[in-house]
């Protein structure tokens, strides 16, 4: 190792798995390895540990492997997802900690490179709670090593848990308070809320996620399609359905017309009804690798965001800060009481209608036209779309393990 500062990283979610937390994950190994040497904790089927870059090892440790075999993937079909989730639910009621395993040894190997080459600071992240009991029981260990706690999701607070799941979590939730040194989350209300609940911990942090890309979109005045086209790239599951979106432009074809538009989505399965009326101006295609996506998304006159409202207050959706960054409008369906909608209007970047609501959402689909028709782009600046990079965040991490590490 060389004199830079040592940093651990334990979570589950690492390369080759898939996920919006893996992203996460990443850019924090990836980013902080320009000035730091990073050792990540994280999970694979089998024991192994690789060189990922010049300042980045990873130390892979197993788990149970039917559940492994079991985790969703990016390019399961409907009835592959559906199946494995129900497997996973049986099997649930067998294996009661399937992380185990992982969560032993990855504290063991934590350790033993830690008596090799000293730790300046770990972090974990939430969810799986096991990353923080990793975390924890090398602070019982190693009491003058700082600790990061980093939680992408709440915890006990999260309102669709069940009383069991809630103790559990109130409990390791007191021995973050106890032991943590600082405390991360991807957004305000969510670290408002561990706030409250962590009063013994000194220092809270947003670290929101972000896009990771150098795409750069060539702006200027025919910088637009012949036909009013929108774009949606993702899945669509559980209430997060655009069935109000398709009877908006449904109606607004009817009662306009003029109103012509082509409708692309990315990704995604057909759970949801297109109205005959426009079958003809919807596309559904295959998913795309990210850099295709984002070059995509720039070609769009608008991209659209869907997320119904909830309990939860604190989301952003993952696909908010890719749209951003190619610099075309927003069309958000969203809770307009929530971080993104308060985003796309300070940056005054795109469009916003609650997600339930027929009339504004048809509001707002003319309104994008209309703006079109004129060649009028909402989008942010460049100094906003900046601070949205995934470096850019990482950089605030990289200053809180300065301050913790003094």
């Amino acid at each position: 190792m060389s004199e830079n500062k040592h940093i651990a990283l334990i979570t589950t979610w690492f390369p080759p798995q898939q996920s919006v937390a893996t992203n996460r994950m990443l850019a924090f190994a990836d980013f902080l390895s320009l000035e730091l040497n990073v050792s990540v904790f994280a999970l694979m089927q089998n024991e192994k540990s690789i060189k990922w870059n010049k300042n980045v090892r990873v130390y892979y440790s197993a788990s149970n492997k039917i559940l492994e075999r079991l985790k969703d993937k990016q390019s399961d079909g409907p009835f592959k997802h559906k199946l494995k989730v129900g497997t996973r639910i049986l099997l649930s009621k067998f294996i009661k900690n399937p992380l185990a395993k992982w969560q032993k040894s990855s504290f063991e190997k934590l350790k033993e490179i830690h008596l090799q080459h000293p730790f300046d600071c770990i972090i974990s992240s939430f969810s799986p709670q096991e990353a923080h009991l990793v975390a924890i029981d090398f602070k019982k260990e190693f009491p003058n090593v700082p600790w990061i706690a980093d939680m992408r999701d709440e915890m006990s607070a999260n309102p669709y848990i069940d009383s069991k799941t809630k103790k559990i979590l109130i409990n390791i939730e007191e021995e973050v308070n106890k032991y943590a040194n600082a405390l991360t989350s991807v957004s305000e209300p969510i670290l408002s809320d561990f706030q409250k609940s962590m009063p013994k911990i000194k220092i809270f942090e947003e670290i929101r996620n972000g896009y990771n890309h150098d795409f750069k979109r060539v702006k200027n005045k025919t910088d637009r399609n012949s036909v009013f086209t929108l774009g949606y790239f993702g899945t669509f599951y559980g209430k997060r359905k655009p069935n109000i979106l398709m009877e908006a432009l449904k109606q607004l074809t009817i009662e306009n017309t003029s109103f012509d538009f082509k409708f692309e989505i990315i990704g995604a399965h057909q759970n949801f009804s297109i109205p005959t009326e426009i079958s003809s101006k919807v596309n559904i295609s295959e998913p795309l690798d990210y850099h295709d996506a984002i070059e995509k998304m720039a070609s769009f006159d608008g991209n659209i965001q869907i997320h119904p409202k909830s309990k939860q207050k604190g989301i952003f959706t993952g696909k908010l800060f890719d749209y951003i960054s190619v610099q075309k409008p927003v069309l958000a369906f969203i809770d307009k009481g929530d971080v993104a909608a308060k985003l796309i209007d300070e940056f005054e970047c795109g469009y916003v209608a609650e997600f339930s609501d027929l009339e504004e959402s048809k509001k707002i689909l003319l309104e994008a036209w209309e703006d079109w028709k004129v060649n009028k782009i909402k989008f942010a600046n460049d100094e906003q779309v900046e601070s949205l990079h995934r470096k850019k965040q990482v950089e605030k991490l990289a200053k809180l393990i300065s301050k913790v590490t003094l």
